[in-house]
């Protein structure tokens, strides 16, 4: 069995080859994927070489866990699925010849059936931004019980977007800022509010209770800070390489800091609950879609170009 795939060849170098699978296990399903997305933070860092001192991280590799498609094929012991099924898949090690690195970015995947979720019919093109849906859902989900209750979201990128949702969803005033007017007019929120000119201390009406840092700029931790009430939190809803931040700013808020990793598998459950119930929309990040015989361009636009929030590659 074969497949497409994307291929980071080595830093800097991708390629669209033609590799060979290993067959499924019984318990394993095969997936004719029909979209993913580009994850312009860990595939960015893949390509760029800032590889972990793991060993399933070498080159050549596939990068990518933001796949859907059809289930093509069931093993003998799955139950849960038929072909035909459209589902999730959070990325696949089905390579005989290249590694992993998640492994979604592929024409064709296998992958343990407890490890697929099925779409409740969420359109195929808007499930890739599960997983991101999944992330900022897991950030959110760090300060507990939002309702009625002022929420920062400072950075307005797709996982921004996704926690203002998720947090607006969930009875939270949200509170969105960013220097870009279109990601500002796309936020599901109750404030938007436009810093490119004006400082957020400025044009902030009254303090927030907690905050969501999603720019991945430690500066702006201290920003979060000064904006909140006293006994506020701060959900570092990115990744940084390291953290520097005034310890003034948060010592006179008494504020806590919470790091939030990726998500878990309720996360993902949940998030495709949420979308399905249609109370967070994935259809304004899911809207440039770009052949996979474009995929350079394609790479190109979602590692450099920040007016494009999400980059969704069609497959088939």
């Amino acid at each position: 069995m074969k497949a497409r795939a994307v291929v980071f060849a080595e830093a800097g170098k991708l390629e669209l080859r033609d590799l060979d699978l290993r067959e499924p296990a019984a318990d394993e399903i095969v997936v004719d994927t029909r979209f993913s997305s580009i994850s312009s933070g860990t595939e960015r860092l893949l390509f760029a070489g800032k590889l972990p001192p793991m060993p399933q991280f070498r080159y050549p590799l596939v990068p990518g866990y933001e796949a859907a498609g059809t289930v093509a094929r069931v093993g003998s012991e799955v139950r849960n699925f038929t072909v035909g099924d459209e589902v999730f898949v959070g990325g696949s090690t089905c390579y005989t010849d290249v590694v992993a690195a998640f492994g979604g970015q592929s024409s064709r995947l296998i992958k343990r059936a407890a490890q697929v979720t099925a779409l409740n019919n969420i359109p195929l093109v808007q499930a890739p931004l599960l997983a991101l849906a999944a992330t900022a859902l897991h950030g959110v989900r760090r300060l507990g019980d939002v309702r009625g209750r002022r929420i920062l979201v400072l950075g307005l990128g797709a996982v921004g977007q996704l926690a203002a949702g998720f947090l607006s969803a969930a009875g939270a005033i949200v509170v969105a800022v960013d220097r870009s007017a279109t990601r500002l007019a796309l936020a599901p929120a109750a404030e938007k509010l436009d810093v490119s000119q004006i400082p957020l201390a400025e044009l902030l009406v009254a303090p927030v209770d907690s905050a969501v840092e999603a720019t991945g700029a430690p500066a702006e931790i201290a920003t979060c800070a000064r904006a909140m009430r006293p006994g506020g939190k701060i959900v570092l809803l990115s990744y940084y390489d390291t953290l520097t931040t005034p310890f003034a700013d948060l010592f006179v808020k008494e504020a806590t800091l919470l790091a939030s990793r990726e998500w878990m598998p309720d996360d993902l459950v949940a998030a495709r609950d949420i979308v399905a119930s249609g109370a967070v929309d994935l259809k304004p990040l899911s809207e440039h879609v770009v052949p996979i015989e474009r995929y350079e361009s394609a790479y190109e636009a979602a590692f450099n170009d920040p007016s494009i929030l999400k980059v969704v590659l069609q497959w088939a």
